[in-house]
């Protein structure tokens, strides 16, 4: 009898962890055997004289079956039926008592079953895991403290969208996260999503297959390096290379983020190089370094990547064939072309800055600095000079001593850019947290070859510590870094960086002949840059905002890709900020359209002016790019022309 017991308790729970649907039947046939067995009761005069008489026993079908059997599912639902059947024969109020208690057994088991499973749906909405059934959105892989700076970007664009992230960490997470923004995003209907971004069935489970582009972020997670972020990033790459389910026309614009340099060939494998790939590492690097090297360029730059204001846009304009890039340049009264692109072997390529008397071919495409929706153009002659020539000599930066604080993953890349700007024999100071040997042993795997102009000194201190700034003299050097430290083990590197800001702010105004270098500051936040108002800070670089802005920029136009590499890479075009007086006589007025024919004649693109501004710090120059043609300027000698051009060394 046990063993016979044992046997049906196994069946029994085996039935009923298949899942609530498989459940569902086996309640609803367990009430219908519950209702067809009362049904007994007409056997039993249930619809004799006697019985009709009774309160509750109603005879619609002619006393028959179909009348005993909706009298039991009566019974078998309402157990307050029972009391209607007064009269009836002994009988019949057995069978109406039986069925009613079990009835109300098996309804509570029923209504057990319900609330469970509106607990199990409830529960997988709260955790992010039931299937998004969208069109055309923006799909999130991944996440890092660029997912707000994304959505910032996707906002900005102005266009209504629905944006889906997923991410392999708890959704409560994700929603705290980004409540204290949500707000902001007026043009955004977010949904998110938990789950591995390196599994089909969940980037199937967010719409992959609909999705209008996708960007993939690589996901930092506090217990691991960029190393497996880059990892995960790549398992989703070849996920992505390999979809063929689509159920769009093209398929969806794709970027990915990979956050060392060294990976980016692996993920372009991947990616079967389809997919464009931004090396956060190397953006963020070489930034820092062009405004160590130009005072101001980090605004630049900042305007160029944006979704709004002036950036770089790409059109196909086939009535332009056969013009030369001078005859071009002054057709576009609110646009600037500044360069060109083209297909090459499956890929995209670019050239920024090419020569005045460039043809375009009918298969290249017209790299413009534009506003949004303003590259209308109609010919017109070159204007006519009103201005005499300046000087045209050339600013080369000088960076023979480099002062860098804090210590991040990104160092490597940084020194690895000065190498390849610096004059030989330059020197850079490190200064951070961490043990020497630490420094020495990590540059020497990352680096094996070395640095070619760059001698590097690392040394152990607290860069927060009041002593040691005094005795760093930052003074002597030609640029100061401050970078978002991570060797001190901070929760906050921005507020780190702020205390050191502020105390070489105190150290320059209390010995009064203190005179500080240009200084480079790296923030986490955005929302810091307020704080450094009144400090000696001239760039400010806000790494997740830069990164977010690029990955933004290549997801609605690929081609974009190809471009930042080409205006990002040493040795080749780069964008200059010149002194004014190159091209016109210091205080002379003079248009824009007189800088673009200078420029031209120097073999360079005028894209804008930077107009220095009194007050704290260097290259606090307020910025015009893409100005009217005929604007008017009256440029001093601390002003400066915004040009690209070929970078030079000596």
């Amino acid at each position: 009898m046990k063993n016979l017991k044992d046997r049906f308790q196994y069946h029994f729970n085996r039935l009923f962890s298949r899942g609530t649907g498989l459940q569902y039947v086996v309640l609803a046939a367990t009430f219908v055997a519950l209702a067809l067995a009362g049904t007994n009761a007409w056997f039993f005069g249930l619809f004799g004289e006697r019985a009709l008489e009774a309160e509750g026993i109603d005879a619609d079908f002619g006393g028959g079956f179909l009348d005993a059997f909706w009298w039991s599912v009566k019974h078998a639902i309402d157990p307050g039926a029972f009391s209607e059947d007064y009269g009836a024969p002994f009988a019949v109020l057995l069978i109406s008592f039986v069925v009613s208690i079990l009835g109300l057994a098996l309804f509570g088991v029923f209504i057990a079953f319900i609330s469970t499973s509106v607990q199990s749906r409830l529960e997988l909405v709260r955790r992010g895991n039931t299937v998004v059934v969208e069109r055309g959105h923006t799909l999130i892989l991944g996440w890092s403290n660029k997912v707000r700076s994304v959505l910032d970007f996707l906002d900005a664009t102005g266009r209504k969208q629905v944006v889906v992230i997923l991410a392999p960490m708890d959704i409560g997470r994700m929603q705290d996260a980004l409540k204290a923004d949500i707000h902001r995003w007026k043009h955004l209907e977010i949904i998110l999503r938990s789950g591995s971004t390196s599994r089909l069935s969940e980037l199937e489970r967010v719409g992959l297959a609909t999705a209008g582009s996708v960007i993939s972020l690589a996901y930092d997670r506090e217990d691991e390096g960029q190393g497996e972020a880059d990892i995960e990033a790549i398992k989703t790459l070849m996920l992505l290379s390999a979809y063929q389910s689509w159920r769009v026309d093209p398929p969806p614009t794709m970027v990915a983020e990979i956050t060392q340099l060294r990976n980016v060939e692996i993920a372009n494998i991947a990616g079967g190089r389809k997919v464009p790939i931004v090396s956060s590492s190397e953006i963020i690097s070489r930034i820092i370094v062009q405004s160590a090297r130009q005072p101001g360029v980090s605004a630049v730059y900042e305007e160029i990547f944006a979704s709004k204001g002036n950036h770089l846009v790409v059109e196909s304009m086939p009535d332009l064939t056969g013009k030369t890039m001078e005859e071009i340049s002054h057709w576009f009264p609110h646009a600037i072309p500044v360069g060109i692109s083209w297909k090459e072997g499956g890929r995209t390529a670019a050239a920024l800055n090419p020569e005045p008397d460039y043809d375009l071919a009918d298969d290249e495409n017209v790299i413009l600095l534009a506003s949004e929706g303003q590259v209308s153009h109609e010919p017109r002659p070159a204007p006519e000079l009103s201005i005499g020539p300046g000087d045209g000599r050339r600013r080369r930066p000088e960076l023979g001593q480099i002062l860098i604080l804090g210590w991040n993953d990104n160092i490597d890349e940084i020194l690895t850019e000065l190498d390849a700007h610096a004059p030989s024999g330059a020197v850079v100071a490190v200064v951070a947290a961490h043990e020497p040997g630490y420094c020495e042993e990590y540059l020497s795997v990352v680096t094996p070859g070395g640095f070619r102009n760059l001698r590097v000194d690392y040394r152990r201190s607290n860069t927060v510590s009041r002593n040691v700034l005094e005795r760093l003299a930052a003074e002597a050097y030609d640029s100061v870094i401050v970078l978002a430290d991570e060797s001190s083990g901070d929760a906050d590197p921005d507020a780190r960086t702020l205390l050191i800001l502020l105390q070489m702010a105190d150290m320059a105004e209390r010995s009064g002949d203190r005179k500080l270098p240009h200084i480079v500051v790296e923030l986490m936040d955005s929302g810091n840059r307020d704080l450094l108002a009144g400090t000696p800070a001239g760039d400010i670089v806000v790494s997740p905002q830069i990164v977010s802005l690029q990955l933004g920029q290549v997801s609605i136009n690929p081609i974009l890709g190809a471009v930042y590499r080409e205006l990002l890479s040493a040795g080749g075009i780069e964008c200059s900020l010149q002194p004014a007086a190159r091209y016109v006589e210091p205080d002379a007025p003079c248009t824009f359209d007189d800088l673009v024919i200078r420029a031209q004649g120097l073999l360079e693109t005028a894209i804008g002016v930077m107009v220095e501004r009194e007050g704290p710090g260097i290259g606090r120059g307020l910025v015009y790019l893409n100005p009217d043609k005929n604007a008017r300027f009256v440029l001093g000698s601390e002003d400066a022309v915004i040009v690209l051009a070929q970078q030079v060394y000596d």
